[in-house]
């Protein structure tokens, strides 16, 4: 009976329609035709396609990597590596049906499938290295020797799909199949890909992943809502975002999205909420664990999104970073050649005209946004969050901003210190990773009370939010973040007007002798004087001036590292005002201006 009832499922699993045919992941044989048209009349197009073969080329004749582990006791820079090589090599073949691509592609994958596992120790290795391999074999289906398959798809059944269903049933809520971070949608999605890719041969291994990676990512993108914020950061976003988008394709082509994910709250909303928050520069707002290196251009979920939730202002800004991209000033993202088949020749008929102030809201990370009138010289660009510091990737940020005018950025968010740092994710109150200069409140945007930690279980949010006034506001309430220095603490951000920015911190202290610290870093030159506080960089000018209290001055210092081990820190000078107040209650008012003030 058993028998029967497994050879009756592979039957009805090879029969069913919505399955289709390889290639089947990501980029259909349906789809091909059009693509090599798009090649053909597209300008854009047709340089990515020769910067794929020109990539191509250059992967074909590459060493393979060994197997081994990094400081950190993965290999997912190898994972990451293939996912790459084999995607470009794959494409490559079925865009130019040049042998040595295909060659290329089966030596990579005899190679890894002679690897003992993908490191299921650390589950995103495994993830991404099944990617990788299920979107090579499924690409080159027809043309892959018999035996590659045959070692192919035991190596996906035995390093992924076995594993992943054990974990369904075992794992806890921090398992990485359900837990409520970019490790959930990154491993779910690799899993997916996988099964799909073989699902002929593991009908039932397919239909419980398919399943049960609909019912556990939503434990992760719930924290999307409602206006599609990525509370891990702006890198995080580009993680869980390029699988999310992979995810997404993968399973409209085969049976549709059943488990509803392209509709849940915030969704449809983050990739106009990601482009919403770099500054008219293009530069990313880098809160949490991001920074430089950490950051992808180009990456081909934009596209994606734009076709699915109708949104050209996306795909025309992604064309526009594609084409920095082919020419240097963009780094690629790692799955870069699905830009091509995704590629999406939307354009907006008019240019809409960017709202002074938007908020974007989350259950972690609210986010706010000025924009001065871009028409005109000088004008200002915003964007501050709240925070929660004991979440996953965060730092203690809560209240820290970014500001730009005439494509200068003058104060800075450091960015993700190394990972591999003693306690570094030791996020309780008091616990080791806030001791490390780039994760507490000391390098950032923020004030400090008494030279005190901001408290790591504390919730900042916006309390109140007025964009139609005639100077648009936004209220940040902090009282959770300084709890243990004052009452109450509130961080108003106002447009004063298209070149003004104004941030007003109103504090109640729990002790009159307190000092509140204003800090801000930046990488231009700075002169203070007085209360005033002009800043240099590239022949720009930006200042800013304490309006309140009385009595207080600007000073600067270099910013430097606390332990041994950190980042090193170079160029950053703190611009910092301390403040006494005639009670326990006051207000810290600084305008910051392309203007003289």
């Amino acid at each position: 009976m058993l028998l029967f009832m497994l050879l009756w499922t592979c039957i009805a699993w090879g029969q069913q329609p919505w399955l289709q045919s390889h290639p089947r992941l990501l980029f259909t044989g349906a789809e091909t035709p059009e693509v090599k048209q798009l090649i053909k009349n597209d300008p854009l197009a047709g340089e990515l396609a020769s910067f794929l073969k020109t990539e191509a080329d250059s992967v074909a004749g590459l060493k393979q990597l060994p197997y081994e582990m990094d400081k950190y006791g993965n290999m997912l820079y190898t994972s990451r590596g293939y996912l790459f090589r084999l995607g470009t090599l794959s494409l490559a073949y079925r865009m130019y049906g040049e042998r040595k691509y295909l060659d290329a592609a089966n030596r990579a994958l005899l190679w890894v499938c002679g690897y003992p596992d993908w490191n299921p120790r650390h589950y995103l290795d495994t993830a991404e290295m099944t990617a990788a391999v299920a979107i090579a074999y499924d690409w080159l289906y027809d043309e892959l020797p018999r035996a590659t398959k045959q070692l192919v798809k035991a190596c996906i059944y035995k390093n992924a799909l076995h594993r992943v269903l054990a974990e369904y049933e075992k794992g806890g809520p921090g398992s990485w199949a359900k837990r409520e971070t970019n490790w959930n949608v990154v491993c779910n999605t690799g899993m997916v890909l996988g099964a799909l890719a073989v699902a002929e041969d593991y009908p039932e291994e397919t239909h419980a992943i398919l399943e049960n990676a609909a019912k556990y990512m939503p434990n992760c993108l719930k924290l999307f809502a409602p206006d599609g914020v990525c509370y891990e950061g702006p890198a995080y976003w580009g993680y869980t975002n390029r699988y999310l988008a992979m995810y997404l394709k993968a399973v409209t082509d085969n049976g549709g999205d059943k488990g509803k994910i392209a509709e849940l709250p915030g969704i449809p909303r983050t990739a106009l909420y990601q482009i919403r928050t770099l500054t008219p520069s293009g530069h990313p707002f880098y809160f949490g664990n991001a920074g430089i290196g950490h950051e992808s251009f180009g990456g081909p979920a934009y596209f994606l999104y734009s076709k699915m939730f109708h949104q050209p202002e996306v795909a025309a800004w992604n064309r526009n970073e594609v084409s920095k991209a082919l020419h240097g000033a963009r780094m690629f993202d790692q799955v870069f050649f699905l830009s091509l088949p995704w590629f999406d020749t939307a354009s907006v008929e008019e240019a809409s005209n960017i709202p002074a102030l938007e908020v974007y809201h989350n259950k972690i990370n609210d986010i706010v946004v000025f924009n001065g009138d871009r028409r005109k010289k000088g004008s200002v660009y915003l964007v501050a969050k709240g925070g929660l510091p004991n979440q996953a990737h965060q730092q203690m940020d809560c209240g820290t901003f970014i500001v730009e005018s005439d494509g200068v950025l003058w104060t800075e968010d450091l960015g993700a210190d190394d990972y591999d740092l003693p306690g570094f994710w030791d996020g309780k109150p008091g616990g080791q990773r806030w001791k490390y200069f780039r994760n507490n409140n000391f390098s950032h945007n923020v004030i400090n009370i008494d030279h005190d930690l901001q408290y790591a279980n504390g919730h900042a949010f916006v309390c109140e939010e007025q964009p139609e006034a005639k100077q648009p506001f936004a209220t940040l309430n902090l009282c959770e973040v300084y709890r243990e220095k004052a009452k109450s603490a509130y961080r108003k951000f106002t447009l004063i007007d298209d070149c003004t920015m104004e941030v007003e911190d109103e504090v109640e202290l729990l002790d009159a002798s307190s000092r509140v610290t204003w800090v801000a870093g930046t990488k231009a030159e700075v002169k203070a004087n007085g209360n005033k506080a002009v800043f240099v960089r590239n022949g720009k000018r930006f200042y800013m001036q304490i309006v309140a209290p009385t009595g207080a001055v600007f000073k600067t210092y270099p910013a430097k590292n606390t332990y041994k081990g950190e980042k090193p820190i170079k160029g950053i000078t703190m611009l910092e005002a301390e403040c006494a107040f005639k009670g326990t209650s006051g207000k810290v008012i600084v305008r910051m201006s392309s203007r003289k003030l």
